[in-house]
Order: structure tokens, then C-alpha cells, then sequence
């Protein structure tokens, strides 16, 4: 089969699947998207009333047994991820020759549309948007799925605001020939590769914080930090070349975020993040302000190396060569007392030197190796217990958790105090008793409900604390405000919890298919409008050859789709003209009685017209 043979028939299918029904519940409405290997279409679920997106694999995919059952196995095991920042996956089947996925249907762009539309992304906003989807990966890596794919085309944002990862359930057969496919799919998923799959080496969640950190490169300075001709070319630079810092393409961004970005583009896996929560945590303190350091050489399993004694520099001698012949250099007599300070400055020396020896390795002592089986406790104050942890991660050091206390000097979740104090020797296997803040007093929360969207995320961040927009049906909020929040209005926060809005995203709207009133009588035309949720608008009498009484005309022909409670009119008959009347009406004349009203619906709604 030929190229061109599959674009027709990806076309001709594309043509045949609007209005198509799926597993008798299914009804195809349009197509949203292509990809390289599936097409997306919007459907209504006629069982549950709700509209879902439907992907479809292409033709030239049908033949590989290999590769569906990969699809399939792949997509049955994302559908078990359930996140607010996931796209959750509620179907997969298949019908006739068709293979398909069935998802949540999400309202928004792309994150790539929106990098596209704005340049550069706000640094704080990019740190939102970078957090969310760090809390989604972490859920998917804890059901052991790594997404290998994480691309702004994959991230959808929502009017409200929340960013929803997709493509979980083909990323990983996507991984498989990503480079070997050409064209604009591979190539752009190229660009937010890992060096390990680009090598065609070991895979983990690191891979997915990989591409996360290329993304965050791209929201904060407009720009891919890799670019080539090739995808092969792309490739090569992720495995051998250094990006160029962040903060020297954008000046506003603070130094704590190009760490993150850079510890998260790490080259080696055992330098990057370890989890997604961990640089969840990073995140939180950049948008608090908080310092962030990332050093290269002393990043996670490095080793830190005692600084040698500088040697003395070349001193040039009191004796010099001259043709072939010692010649001392003339030099003042000393006295006595003058060669005494000499040699006094010269024991000096040697017991300056020997004590400088001494403190190194008494340091290299107590902090790089153990003294038998003790180690030198390190002071965990003002550190989050998962921090303490990783500090001591190659130790048995058990940290425990006390109790909790309130502090107004102590950042919420970071330790106050510990027991042993730090720099005791201790043995590698202590437990550490530590205790926890609570956070300051705080404040009250303030009223956010009935609030716009924006305006209540304002409010949000200058508190200082982080917001979470949820999309929610509401009959009576109008969209875009909040239609409750949690914590509630008055509750006590402190400094860095989360505050979830609910915004309202309208009211569930739900479409009925006009009846046919034609032959009804007026109390019949009624009662039928009124079963499916329709109502009527204007009603007057026209002459037609229907009998007397009964619906000769409706605005809305039957079956069409339009919102419920829309209203309909209709015209009753009042019988064939009479031949007493000198002419008979025009057709304009009976298409122009009575001007109909303009419902609102979907399709386009001709004149109303008799109907004989």
C-alpha cells in the first residue's frame, strides 16, 4: 500500500466517521485533532449524557497485532490513573476494523498554543503550571507509568486555568519510534527528549522530570534550548551539549528557578530529581521566595573532596648558576637577634602547617567518613522531614516526628528542633527526634465566592499562598467565578498552604431532539413539546389543506438538536381556503405569517413552512 492510498483513506474515514455510532453509545460529532498515530473526535455518550473525546488509531497502524495490543494494554493501564491533573481515560474497545480510546472531553489549547500565543510565559505562572504537572506525574509514577512523552502538544490548559497531562495511554509505544519517525510528529517530540532515550538506555520516572525541565526552559524563555536540522541532530546535542542558563534569556527570572530547571535537565539520571514530589518542593519555595540551590558538583551521590594544602610557590634560591660556577647572592650581614626571629618564624611555620594538616583531617574526619560505626549529625533545622531524609538517605539515621508546633519563625512543615543536636556523633543507625512547625497564626481567609477567576488568584498569591482552580456545574454562578472555596471564608491558613476555588463553568447544558407537531391538535403539540423539556412560543392559524385545528407548520423542523427548554412555534390549520376568495396565497405570503423566534440551538432552522 502506498502513502498516498493511506492519506485517502485516512481521509475517507474521517469523512465516514461523522455521525457514526460506537458500541451503540457513542455518537461521533466532529473531529478535534490529529496526531501522528490516532485521530481525536468529540462525541456525545448517550448513555451517561455527557460529551467525551473518542481516540481512533489510524489505518496503516491496523495491520501490527503487535502494536494494538500494546495500544490496548497500554491504554487499560493509564485507566487507572484518576487525577485532576490527568486526562482521565474511561474506555478502550474495539469495533469492526476500528480501535479506539474513550476520554474525558477537555475544553482548552494546548500548552504549546499558548507558549506559541504568549512568547514567554510570566515565571510565577510558569511555576503553577510546572507544579500541577509535577503533582499529575507523581501520581502516574507511583502506579508505575512513566508517560516518556511529557511535550506542551501533551499538556491541555483549561479556561479555568488547570492543566491536564493526555497521551498516557500510547506514550510508551510512541517512545519506541520517535526518532526513527520522520516528519513534524517526531521532531517535535525530539525536543524534549531524554540523553537516556535518545541512547536507547534505561527509562524511569528521572525521564519524565527530563522533558518536564526542557518544558519549564520554554515557558520562562520562549525558546527550545536544543535545536537541529535532524531529529538525529537534536538527539546528539541532549547527550552532549549544555544548555545556554536560562537567566541569561530572561533577566527576570530568579536565580532558585534556572536551578530547578537546570537540576531537572541534569545529563546523568542520578543528578536529576529523584521524584516528582521532591522538585514539587523546589517549586514551592521558588514561588515563596525561598532560596534554591543546585550545584553540579555537589549534586545527589556526589562526593564532596577535602581541599588539598596548596604547595609553597617556586622560590628562587640564594644560590644561582653563573657560567658553570656557584655564586652566592650578596646579602647584608644579619645580627644575632635578626637570625633568632628567623629561625622563630620558621618553627612558627612548620607548627602553622602541621595544625593546618591537623584541622583538614580532623574535618575530613567528622564529616566524610564514620568513626567506626558513628557519623557526625547534621543540623536539620528548618529543613522539611523528606530533606532530612535525603540528607541522611546512606545511613540508617531514622527520623521521627515528635509533635507538631505552632512557630512563627519556622515556615510551615519545615523541623524546629531536634534531638540529638546537630553535629553530635551518633551512632549510623539513631533515631532523630525532631519537631515540626505548624506555621505561624496566619490569617483568616477571606471571601473569594462570587468572585472572578483572576481576581480570586490574586487575591490567592498575595497572601502568599498557592491556588487550585477546579471547574465546576453550576445552575446559578455565571462561568468564570468561584462558586465556593476551601479552606472557607474565615478559616486560619498559613503561609504556603493551598486554597481550591471552584469555578464555575457554566450550567450542564443538555440538547433534546425536536418531536414532530404535525397532525397533533394545539393540547397535543404542547404536551409533546413539553415531555422532552421544549416549550412553546408563538401559535396562530393558517390556511392549509390539513384538518382544522390540527399543527400545519412548526419553526423547528423534527429532529433537530437544540437546548432544552427552547421554545417552538407552531401554526394551527384553519382549513383549505374557501373558493369564495378571489386568489389563493402566495407561498411567501404563508412563509412570511408571523415572523418565528430564534431559538437557540446548534444546527441552522429554516423559514417555518407549511407542511402538507
Amino acid at each position: 500500500m502506498t502513502d498516498d492510498s493511506i492519506n485517502i483513506d485516512a481521509e475517507m474515514i474521517d469523512i465516514m466517521m461523522t455521525g457514526k455510532m460506537i458500541a451503540n453509545r457513542y455518537e461521533i460529532i466532529e473531529e478535534v485533532g490529529k496526531g501522528g498515530m490516532a485521530v481525536v473526535y468529540k462525541a456525545k455518550c448517550l448513555v451517561l449524557n455527557r460529551y467525551v473525546a473518542i481516540k481512533v488509531l489510524r489505518p496503516e497502524f491496523r495491520e501490527d497485532t503487535d502494536f494494538i495490543a500494546r495500544f490496548k494494554a497500554e491504554a487499560q493501564s493509564a485507566g487507572s490513573l484518576s487525577h485532576p491533573n490527568i486526562v482521565s481515560i474511561y474506555d478502550v474497545g474495539q469495533e469492526g476494523d476500528l480501535d479506539y480510546i474513550v476520554m474525558e472531553y477537555v475544553e482548552g489549547v494546548t500548552l504549546k498554543q499558548y507558549i506559541d500565543a504568549k512568547a514567554i510565559i510570566p515565571w510565577k505562572e510558569a511555576v503553577d503550571y510546572a507544579a500541577q504537572i509535577c503533582s499529575g506525574l507523581e501520581h502516574a509514577h507511583k502506579k508505575g507509568i512513566v508517560h516518556k512523552d511529557i511535550k506542551p502538544h501533551n499538556i491541555i490548559i483549561t479556561r479555568e486555568g488547570t492543566l491536564k497531562i493526555t497521551d498516557f495511554g500510547i506514550a510508551k509505544v510512541m517512545s519506541t519510534s520517535t526518532i526513527t519517525t520522520g516528519g513534524a510528529a517526531g521532531m517535535g517530540s525530539v525536543h524534549y527528549f531524554s540523553p537516556e532515550q535518545a541512547r536507547g538506555g534505561y527509562i524511569d520516572a528521572k525521564t519524565d522530570i527530563y522533558s518536564l525541565g526542557i518544558l519549564m526552559y520554554e515557558m520562562v524563555t520562549g525558546r527550545l534550548p536544543f535545536e537541529g536540522d535532524t531529529a538525529v541532530a537534536v538527539a546528539m546535542q541532549h547527550i552532549e551539549k549544555e544548555p545556554v542558563p536560562p537567566c541569561s534569556l530572561n533577566k527576570d527570572i530568579p536565580q532558585s528557578r534556572e536551578n530547578v530547571i537546570l537540576r531537572a535537565m541534569s545529563k546523568e539520571q542520578n543528578m536529576r530529581y529523584d521524584t516528582a514530589t521532591k522538585m514539587m518542593i523546589d517549586l514551592k519555595k521558588v514561588y515563596l521566595g525561598t532560596p534554591v540551590a543546585f550545584d553540579r558538583q555537589l549534586a545527589d551521590g556526589e562526593t564532596m573532596v577535602v581541599p588539598k594544602i596548596p604547595e609553597k610557590e617556586h622560590v628562587i634560591p640564594d644560590e644561582i648558576l653563573v657560567q658553570g660556577e656557584k655564586q652566592k647572592k650578596s646579602k647584608p650581614q644579619k645580627s644575632a637577634q635578626d637570625k633568632k626571629k628567623d629561625r622563630l618564624g620558621v618553627i612558627a611555620g612548620i607548627l602553622t602547617g602541621v595544625l593546618l594538616v591537623a584541622i583538614l583531617g580532623a574535618g575530613y574526619y567528622f564529616f566524610m567518613t564514620p568513626a567506626g560505626n558513628e557519623i557526625k549529625l547534621p543540623d536539620f533545622t528548618n529543613m522539611t522531614v523528606e530533606e532530612a531524609k535525603e540528607t541522611v538517605k546512606n545511613t540508617d539515621i531514622e527520623i521521627i516526628v515528635e509533635e507538631e508546633q505552632k512557630s512563627d519563625s519556622v515556615d510551615k512543615g519545615k523541623i524546629i528542633s531536634q534531638d540529638p543536636k546537630a553535629n553530635k556523633n551518633v551512632k549510623d543507625n539513631a533515631k532523630v527526634k525532631v519537631i515540626v512547625s505548624l506555621g505561624g497564626d496566619g490569617g483568616t481567609m477571606p471571601d473569594l465566592v462570587k468572585r472572578k477567576d483572576s481576581d480570586a488568584q490574586e487575591i490567592i498569591r498575595n497572601l502568599k499562598l498557592i491556588p487550585n482552580v477546579v471547574s465546576e456545574i453550576s445552575e446559578d454562578i455565571p462561568q468564570g467565578y468561584v462558586v465556593r472555596q476551601s479552606p472557607v471564608m474565615g478559616a486560619k491558613y498559613a503561609e504556603g498552604d493551598t486554597v481550591t476555588i471552584y469555578v464555575s463553568s457554566g450550567k450542564d447544558e443538555k440538547f433534546v431532539a425536536v418531536p414532530n407537531l404535525l397532525g397533533k391538535t394545539e393540547d397535543e403539540a404542547k404536551a409533546a413539546l413539553l415531555d422532552v423539556g421544549l416549550t412553546w412560543g408563538s401559535i396562530a392559524t393558517i390556511e392549509s389543506s390539513r384538518a382544522k385545528g390540527t399543527v400545519a407548520a412548526q419553526s423547528i423542523q423534527a429532529g433537530v438538536e437544540v437546548k432544552e427548554k427552547t421554545s417552538v412555534d407552531f401554526r394551527l390549520s384553519s382549513g383549505p381556503k374557501t373558493t369564495t376568495e378571489s386568489s389563493a396565497p402566495s407561498d411567501d405570503d404563508t412563509k412570511t405569517s408571523e415572523p418565528a423566534s430564534e431559538p437557540t440551538q446548534k444546527p441552522s432552522i429554516k423559514p417555518m413552512a407549511p407542511n402538507a
